[in-house]
C-alpha cells in the first residue's frame, strides 16, 4: 500500500469499513504510475459537518457526498465523506452503500493525487481510473446508465 491511513469517525451510523478503505486505496493506487505516498486522513462524517466544510472552503452552503483537502509533502490530505448523503445517493442509484462509498473514496483519493474533472478530457481520465479500480474490487461501473 502507498499510504498510511488514519480514520476518524465523527458521526454515528458508519459501518466498520477500515478494511474496505485500505483495499480501495490499494486498488486505485495500482491503476497509475507513481502515486504520491504518505499519510491519508479519512473522515467519516455527516451532512451537517460536511455542509460547514463545503460552505467554508468552497463557498457552497450545502452538504455534498465527498470533499478532498490535498496537502503537501508526506501528508497527502483529507477525504471527508457525508454519511446521510451517501445513503440517499446509494438508494437513489439502487447500489449498495459499500459500492457507493468505495466509489467516492476512490474519487477523493484521486483528487489528492492531483486528478480533477474540470474538463471533459480530465474527467474521462479520472473516471477511467475509478472504473478500473472499482472493477478490481468487483464493483460495477458507477457511470453506466441502466435503462431498465
Amino acid at each position: 500500500m502507498n499510504a498510511s491511513i488514519d480514520i476518524a469517525i465523527q458521526s454515528e451510523g458508519w459501518p466498520a469499513c477500515e478494511g474496505l478503505i485500505a483495499r480501495a486505496v490499494e486498488a486505485v493506487s495500482d491503476q497509475f504510475e507513481a502515486p504520491r505516498i504518505g499519510e491519508l486522513s479519512v473522515v467519516l462524517s455527516d451532512d451537517a459537518q460536511v455542509r460547514v466544510l463545503n460552505r467554508d472552503y468552497r463557498g457552497k452552503d450545502a452538504s455534498t457526498n465527498v470533499l478532498s483537502f490535498p496537502q503537501d509533502g508526506m501528508l497527502l490530505g483529507d477525504i471527508v465523506l457525508a454519511h446521510e448523503t451517501l445513503l440517499r445517493e446509494a438508494a437513489g442509484k439502487a447500489v449498495s452503500f459499500e459500492a457507493h462509498f468505495t466509489h467516492l473514496l476512490i474519487h477523493g483519493w484521486l483528487h489528492l493525487q492531483g486528478f480533477d474533472h474540470l474538463t471533459d478530457d480530465t474527467a474521462a481520465e479520472m473516471e477511467s481510473i475509478e472504473i478500473a479500480a472499482l472493477a478490481t474490487l468487483g464493483i460495477d461501473n458507477p457511470y453506466q446508465v441502466n435503462d431498465e
